[in-house]
């Protein structure tokens, strides 16, 4: 017996390893790939395959990339060089235009081919040129396409969060759900009811099998009508991978249901894993993928005893279902949600039991109201109105949930083994787990150790290749220094921080990296007064910045200014050293504009007996002539100028002769920040370097005291 197991799981890897070689070499070899590094001029015939979408728009270092569309094709002709060769490819497509087209549809376009890292596709192609449709999509994917149309087009005029809601959840199309609610769904553990999931298969399959039992006895026609609606509603959300393994995980939950053979459960659960791995051997690290299987074998493993226990110690059958199914699966997916995310809601269940009860009339009345949308546009407008209340009910739920703290532990394996553990010991020892349980939660928030400590100083925010810097003032007040590119990081560093207030604003200058992440510092709190660049440039984000900013007092700082006012943490003084009133001029050096950096604002702040030195991305040139201009004594605090880039006038980093320096960089950017020369002065000068991409966030209380945001094995808090 053991002999068998372990040759079918051999040859279960091999089939495995050998599936996965397949595609990685048809993907990494191939008439295309081989031109990737020369980033050709090509042009494509190609089937589209998903439906094109507006990609976010983002920060590339110090430049905002507008949002585009994007799509997947399956690619059947390339043609370099005037070379045309048939080939069979999966790739993305981004264009600056609207893309006339729904999946199905046959095209060719003409673009630039670029190397990628999604791992599913074989180049990403910057199309140039206009689409040309070659032939129709099929029946049923022109019908889908139609009523999700038309069903969008109802969800709009319904308006609203709850509005937006309606149309993920029901057919899977997210194009009208904000990414800040998608984030704070994620927050609190109901990213599932975002999109289509496989309790929406079941949803429907349950509600098809009792509609169908008024017209069919036996249960056999039932079976065979609900699957063949299932593949017209694959058709109509989409049969994406996460559409295709929720349907599949659905029917084995179906099946399971059916037969009512407990011992058939695992093994068609094991079915549907190969068979859908061997479709697409990905889905083997595609995190979905593992929380979809999880979530199944939790609801086939868990929820029939959790239901009968429940029902005995509640006395009421439904509710013991309403929550048995979701903690469940919760309890199955917590593992790989951790080790994942590092993060943990307790309210995760409660939201997922609150919520439960009205995802089954938004599916199944949404489902209807879809369907009929392209013929009765104002009866699906009325039913859209019915459910609104309830979307609104989940709207409500994540973003009262998503204001409570989470459990932050690394993104490591480390989370993944304690909630194994408590699971076993769940299943073993009930009271050992629930004692541990309780005394780990009470030391979490007992003990001290959440960054940014009880008496921070100088916060340096964790966002990416940009700069965001907090001077503590007290009473929840900071200086600000810059936004960062990200809106909803800067938010979450200022909410770890407990800044309400910022008295003084100040936007070093106006590339995107810099001033981007703007509106998340206004999201409820009051800035004073803003300080900017006299270059204003670029002028889109210098806009963009001015109309967020709106009535605010906004001044333009210049060398030789000074403001003292008292705060909190003593006497604060600013002095402005640079830019001049008139504007210099100096030799451009490689980068993203050294115009621009030049003109950054150059700022000496002591806040009580704490010196600080912030000068944005100011390059040597400048630095130089702002060293001529002032007398410059060495600080405790030094943020490295343009992310610790090797564009620095040692003379001034030696006169500043900081105690620590502080650089604000991206993980893995293209640019090598920071610099191992710079990294090099600052330790011959004694200075204690930090940097946001290996340490985290970044803060130094009055006595130099540093507390890091780091992924360490050890750092469990809150937040």
């Amino acid at each position: 017996m053991k002999r068998s197991l372990s040759l079918i799981l051999i040859a279960a890897l091999l089939t495995g390893s050998a599936g996965s070689a397949i595609r990685q070499i048809g993907l990494t070899h191939n008439f295309l790939a081989k031109s990737l590094s020369n980033q050709p001029e090509v042009e494509i015939i190609g089937v589209l395959k998903t439906d094109p979408i507006w990609s976010k728009p983002k920060v590339i270092g110090s430049r905002f990339r507008s949002k585009s569309m994007t799509a997947l094709a399956s690619v059947s002709s390339v043609k370099i060089d005037g070379q045309s060769k048939s080939i069979r490819l999966p790739v993305r497509l981004t264009s600056s235009k609207f893309i006339k087209l729904i999946p199905g549809e046959k095209f060719s376009v003409s673009g630039t081919a670029f190397p990628t890292a999604e791992r599913r596709v074989a180049a990403l192609i910057a199309t140039t040129g206009n689409f040309e449709k070659l032939s129709q999509a099929n029946f049923l994917q022109r019908l889908s396409a139609k009523i999700r149309d038309s069903f969008r087009k109802s969800a709009i005029s319904v308006g609203g969060s709850g509005g937006a809601l309606i149309p993920g959840l029901v057919i899977g199309d997210t194009s009208l759900e904000e990414p800040s609610f998608v984030i704070d769904m994620r927050r609190v553990g109901l990213s599932h009811l975002t999109a289509v999931s496989g309790a929406n298969f079941a949803i429907i399959a349950a509600f098809l099998l009792w509609l169908s039992q008024w017209v069919f006895k036996r249960v056999r026609p039932r079976l065979i009508l609900t699957s063949l609606v299932l593949i017209g509603f694959i058709f109509l959300v989409r049969p994406s991978p996460s559409v295709l393994r929720a349907s599949v995980m659905c029917a084995v939950i179906l099946i399971a249901k059916a037969r009512g053979v407990k011992a058939d459960s695992l093994p068609s659960l094991g079915l549907a894993i190969a068979f859908l791995i061997l479709m697409d051997p990905f889905q083997a690290i595609d995190p979905g993928f593992a929380l979809s299987v999880a979530a199944t074998a939790g609801i086939l493993l868990f929820a029939p005893k959790l239901e009968i226990y429940l029902s005995e110690k509640l006395g009421h059958e439904k509710l013991a279902q309403v929550i048995a199914i979701p903690l469940s699966a919760t309890i199955m997916c917590t593992p790989i949600i951790l080790a994942i995310s590092g993060l943990f809601s307790l309210v995760s269940i409660p939201a997922n039991v609150l919520a439960g009860p009205v995802v089954a009339p938004i599916t199944i009345v949404g489902f209807i109201a879809a369907i009929i949308s392209p013929i009765f546009p104002g009866v699906s407008h009325i039913l859209l109105l019915l459910i609104k209340p309830l979307a609104t009910f989940i709207v409500w739920i994540s973003n009262t949930a998503s204001d409570l703290p989470v459990l932050m532990l690394p993104k490591s394996y480390l989370g993944a083994i304690i909630a194994l553990l408590v699971i076993a010991l769940i299943k073993f020892k009930k009271w050992v787990a629930l004692l541990i349980l309780a005394v780990i939660a009470i030391l979490i928030i007992a003990l001290p150790g959440r960054w940014p400590g009880a008496n921070w100083s100088v916060a340096n925010c964790n966002i990416g290749q940009g700069d965001g810097l907090a001077i503590n003032l007290g009473n929840h007040e900071a200086i600000v220094i810059d936004v960062g590119p990200d809106a909803i990081l800067m938010d979450e560093c200022l909410k770890d921080l407990g800044i309400n207030r910022i008295p003084l604003l100040v936007l070093s200058h106006f590339h995107a990296d810099h001033v981007h992440g703007l509106d998340g510092i206004l999201s409820g709190r009051k800035v004073s007064t803003a300080w900017v660049s006299n270059l204003e440039q670029p002028k889109s984000e210098r806009d963009t910045a001015f109309l967020l900013l709106g009535n605010t007092p906004i001044h333009q700082a210049t060398a030789g200014e000074t403001i003292e006012f008292q705060s909190a943490k003593g006497l604060v003084k600013i002095q402005v050293l640079w830019p001049t009133k008139v504007q210099s001029t100096f030799e451009a050096l490689p980068g993203d504009g050294s115009a621009i950096n030049n003109s950054s604002i150059a700022l000496l702040i002591t806040v009580g007996n704490l010196r600080i030195f912030s000068a944005g991305d100011l390059e040597p040139q400048a630095q130089e002539a702002m060293l001529a201009l002032s007398k410059i004594d060495p600080v405790d605090i030094y943020k490295v100028s343009h992310h610790g880039s090797s564009f620095q006038f040692a003379p001034l980093m030696s006169a500043l002769n900081p105690k620590i320096a502080l650089i604000s960089v991206g993980a893995g950017n293209s640019y090598g920040h920071p610099a191992t020369t710079t990294l090099a002065a600052l330790e011959s000068l004694g200075a204690k370097t930090l940097r946001t991409d290996q340490d985290g966030a970044l803060a130094v209380d009055e006595a130099l005291k540093i507390r890091t945001k780091r992924n360490d094995w050890w750092n469990i808090s809150w937040g």
